[in-house]
């Protein structure tokens, strides 16, 4: 005789309610509107699936990766083949991507924009083109497609040629300065094996924020060279065994993950370092290194903060103009609130410190950026002992 159990997951299995429903989930995960009836972004799946491309109603695929798609004789179908890699010029493919989309729309159809897993290269598309369109920020058409499409997540190498694409007016050549500027970094970066996350320019020639370090010292050195940096700031959760930088002035803050109030305390002096080394003369430059993404930009907006007499609001939308992928949140928000309320000087004795630390909370967690590879905690020492010779500067 059938057990209960069994006859109930037999039905179930043949529900038609609940395979459709398993089925409208999986369809959600592989393709998501952008713009309702006009535009799509996802997977290969999704594009591989006649069923669901007429279900959506799409009329127009653009493929932006290398692999093979048939597609029926009923469908307008671009190929565009992009690597998604570090130093691959997704650039040149903008143009003709933004063009494919805009006649689908003109024409009253629906644009589906895949590549292999709908998180990168699709995403920075569908970005070129609400820049394009819409005449919004890189930040801004980021901000959009993640909204819609949570996953999203576009290398640094492609969000870095998204600010070059609207510096270009959506005209990248050989003849366009900004272009013509991005080529030669690349070319540079790729001969040193340089990462765009290794130095991201937040003030043009005078502050970068950088949330990796090259693995080479050689590499390091043609860095901090290329950009020009005279002044190092760090931020790390426990000491390099070797402290100090060869013809340049260093600045090392110690702050424990296992601190409330660490990081916050640690701004004043770090604003003060930065600020008088880019107020020492017109060719001083600040290079702020910290792998946690957080911490990082908190030191950034609390800087402009000081600086500019700006809102916290104001400061992060500076940041994430220029490194659109830093992610806002409560914890940003409240360090930044902080500082602001101590008129940018807290200390463990200040009213407003003192009420904040009587609060249970949590202190400001790590947040590794998916590149950075540490062991236990701790950060590789190899390139830190070969350019640190020094002690920390006062």
């Amino acid at each position: 005789m059938q057990s209960a159990s069994s006859t109930n997951s037999s039905m179930n299995q043949h529900d038609p309610y609940l395979l459709r429903g398993a089925e409208i989930a999986r369809d959600a995960e592989n393709c998501t509107a952008i713009i309702d009836d006009e535009l799509f972004l996802g997977n290969l799946s999704a594009a591989e699936s006649p069923q669901l491309m007429a279900r959506l109603g799409i009329t127009h695929i653009l493929s932006v990766c290398p692999d093979y798609l048939a597609i029926g004789a009923n469908m307008q179908h671009l190929t565009l083949p992009m690597q998604d890699d570090e130093h691959f010029d997704i650039l040149q493919h903008l143009p003709s991507a933004c063009r494919f989309i805009q006649d689908g729309v003109d024409a009253g159809g629906r644009v589906f924009v895949h590549c292999v897993m709908g998180i990168s290269r699709s995403a920075t598309v569908v970005c070129a083109y609400l820049m394009f369109s819409q005449h919004i920020s890189a930040a801004r058409a980021i901000q959009v497609v993640r909204t819609r499409r949570p996953r999203c997540r576009p290398n640094y190498n492609f969000v870095r040629q998204l600010l070059v694409w609207s510096e270009c007016n959506y005209n990248p050549s050989e003849g366009v300065g900004p272009y013509i500027a991005w080529k030669e970094q690349q070319e540079f970066d790729q001969l040193h094996s340089l990462r765009v996350t290794d130095g991201m320019h937040i003030i043009p020639n005078r502050l970068f924020l950088s949330f990796d370090f090259p693995s080479n010292a050689a590499r390091a050195r043609a860095l901090l060279a290329r950009l020009g940096i005279t002044h190092i700031v760090s931020i790390t959760p426990d000491a390099f065994s070797h402290l100090g930088i060869a013809d340049r002035v260093h600045k090392h803050f110690i702050v424990p993950y296992n601190s409330k109030e660490a990081l916050l305390l640690a701004l004043p002096l770090l604003c003060q370092f930065v600020d008088g080394a880019i107020m020492q003369d017109g060719s001083s430059c600040v290079f702020v290194h910290c792998t946690d993404e957080v911490r990082g930009g908190v030191a950034i907006c609390a800087y402009l903060m000081f600086a500019r007499r700006i809102q916290p609001s104001h400061a992060l939308e500076i940041l994430q103009d220029r490194v659109p992928l830093f992610e806002d949140n409560s914890l940003v928000r409240r360090h930044l609130e902080l500082f602001q309320a101590c008129e940018y000087a807290p200390t463990q004795a200040h009213p407003v410190v003192r009420a904040w630390l009587s609060t249970p909370g949590s202190p400001v967690p790590r947040q590794m950026p998916s590149y950075v590879t540490v062991k236990e905690g701790k950060y590789d020492e190899t390139v830190m002992g070969a350019l640190f010779t020094g002690s920390v500067g006062a």
